[in-house]
């Protein structure tokens, strides 16, 4: 059984995929409190995406620096 419990455990823990797919199906079934915290996880790898496409293009600068 999944619940709002187990996922914010997850989520805790560092388990985000697992927490949002607890927090989507939950979301899905109508539950408001998932929803929300669904909302305030946001998408997860896309901001990770974009530190490391970030980080990537400053050491592609800094190794054609020397």
């Amino acid at each position: 059984m999944s619940t709002l419990t187990l996922a914010e455990m997850y989520a805790r823990q560092g388990l985000h995929g697992r927490a949002r797919e607890i927090l989507r199906r939950l979301s899905a079934e109508g539950d408001p409190e998932a929803q929300r915290k669904l909302a305030e996880m946001g998408d997860g790898a896309g901001r990770q995406i974009e530190l490391l496409t970030e980080l990537l293009a400053r050491v592609q600068q800094r190794r054609g620096e020397r």
